[in-house]
C-alpha cells in the first residue's frame, strides 16, 4: 500500500516502485517489533521502544538533519552524485544570474565571443550522412524481397541526424550574420547566443535532437562520434558491435534486432526475449559476430560494478558511482525461457536522470528495455 499507493504517484515508473518497495523491507517486517532491531548498519537509527509519546518525539528530534545514504540502504557513492547534482545546479544559477554586458579592458564582448564558438563548431559539423553511398550489405535485401530491419532502423536514424546537423549549420549561420548586423538578432538567435555563454545546448537543437546531459561543448564532440559510428555502418557495412548510446530512439534498435531474428527463424517477434550474455571484454576486443542476436557496447552501470573474475554485480568501487559496462551479447530466445533465475533484471536508461513522459506502454520515454 505505501509503495504502489502512497508513493505511485510521485516516481517515473514502474522500476522505482519496485526499488521503493525493497527499501520498505527493512521497515515492514516481524523483526521491527523487537527494541534491538535496526533499521541500518548504523546505530542511530532504529525503532524506538515503546513509551511516552514525548520520548518518542525526542528520539525523532535527535535524529541527524542530513541522513546517511546507508539509512536507506544505498552506497556511500550516492552522497557523491548528490552533491555533484547540488553543485552543477548551484553553478547553472550562478551562470545565469552572471552580467552579459562587456567587462573593461582588452578582453571580448559576449556577442564576439558566442560569435567565435559559433564559427568553432560550425567547422566541426560533419557533413550529412549519404545514403545513395551506402555499402551493399548496410541495406541489403532479404530473401523475402523487404529491407532487412537494421537497415530500416538506420535509415531512420540517419533521417534524424540529418536534419539535426541541417538545423546547426542554419542556426549557426544565422546567428554569425546577426551578430554581424546583416540579419535580425530574434529572440531565437539571443537565446542561442546565451546559451553559447554557459556552454549549454540551444534548445533549436534540443528539439531536433536526442536526449543528453552533455554541456556544449561535450555534446558537440559526443555528436561527433555519434556520426561517425553511423557512418561507419553506412559506408562499410554491418558492425561488429553496436554502439547503443549513439542512436535516437534505441528502443527501435532493439526491436529491429529481433525482428531480424524473427524473420530468419520464422517466430512471431511476440513469442521472444533478449537473453543478456555479458562478454569478459570491451568493444575493441570483439572479434566476431554471433549468429543470433547482437553484440552491443557503450552502456554503463550506476550503482554497482562487474566483476570479470566472477562474472557478477559487485557494489561500486568508492568514489566510482559510474562504470563502464563491458560488450552484451544479446542473444533472441524463446519467451517461455527462464532468463531471470538468480539474476538482476537490470533497467536500461537513455540518460542517468531516469526522467520521462510515460508512454501508451506504461513505461518512461527514457526508458529502453532490462537488460
Amino acid at each position: 500500500m505505501v509503495a504502489q499507493a502512497n508513493y505511485g504517484g510521485r516516481v517515473t515508473d514502474d522500476k522505482d516502485v519496485r526499488l521503493i518497495s525493497a527499501m520498505l523491507r527493512k521497515y515492514f517486517c516481524p523483526e521491527v517489533m523487537n527494541d534491538s532491531y535496526k533499521l541500518s548498519k548504523l546505530d542511530t537509527y532504529y525503532a524506538p521502544p515503546e513509551g511516552a509519546l514525548a520520548d518518542t518525539r525526542t528520539y525523532i528530534e535527535g535524529l541527524p538533519l542530513d541522513e546517511d545514504p546507508e539509512v536507506f540502504g544505498l552506497h556511500p557513492n550516492a552522497n557523491i552524485s548528490y552533491e555533484k547534482n547540488l553543485v552543477a545546479l548551484l553553478s547553472d544559477t550562478v551562470l545565469m544570474m552572471q552580467p552579459r554586458v562587456s567587462a573593461s579592458g582588452s578582453g571580448k564582448s559576449p556577442d564576439e565571443r558566442a560569435q567565435d564558438l559559433a564559427r568553432e563548431i560550425v567547422a566541426k559539423v560533419p557533413d550529412n550522412l549519404d545514403i545513395e553511398k551506402a555499402h551493399a550489405s548496410t541495406f541489403a535485401i532479404s530473401s523475402s524481397g523487404a529491407m532487412i530491419s537494421l537497415g530500416v532502423f538506420l535509415g531512420q536514424e540517419i533521417d534524424r541526424f540529418n536534419v539535426l546537423l541541417k538545423t546547426m549549420r542554419y542556426t549557426l549561420d544565422q546567428l554569425d550574420k546577426a551578430i554581424q548586423g546583416t540579419v535580425v538578432m530574434s529572440a531565437g538567435l539571443e537565446e542561442m547566443a546565451g546559451k553559447f555563454l554557459i556552454n549549454k545546448v540551444p534548445s533549436q537543437w534540443e528539439g531536433v535532437g536526442y536526449p543528453s546531459l552533455k554541456p556544449l561543448s561535450s555534446w558537440v564532440e559526443d555528436l561527433i562520434l555519434r556520426i561517425e559510428f553511423c557512418a561507419k555502418w553506412l559506408y562499410n557495412g554491418v558492425p561488429d558491435s553496436y554502439w547503443v548510446p549513439a542512436f535516437y530512439f534505441p528502443q527501435g534498435f532493439m526491436t529491429a534486432a529481433m525482428q531480424t531474428y524473427a524473420r530468419k527463424s520464422q517466430i512471431p517477434i511476440d513469442a521472444l526475449q533478449f537473453r543478456t550474455n555479458v562478454r569478459p571484454f570491451f568493444e575493441d576486443d570483439v572479434k566476431t559476430i554471433p549468429e543470433d542476436g547482437v553484440n552491443i557496447h557503450g552502456l554503463f552501470l550506476q550503482g554497482a560494478q562487474w566483476s570479470m573474475k566472477t562474472c557478477t554485480i559487485e557494489d561500486s568501487a568508492p568514489g566510482q558511482a559510474i562504470v563502464k559496462f563491458p560488450c552484451i551479447w544479446l542473444e533472441p530466445v524463446d519467451v517461455n525461457d527462464n532468463i531471470e533465475g538468480g539474476c538482476y533484471s537490470c533497467p536500461l536508461y537513455k540518460t542517468s536522470t531516469r526522467r520521462g513522459e510515460l508512454s501508451t506502454t506504461g513505461h518512461s520515454t527514457n526508458f529502453v528495455s532490462f537488460l
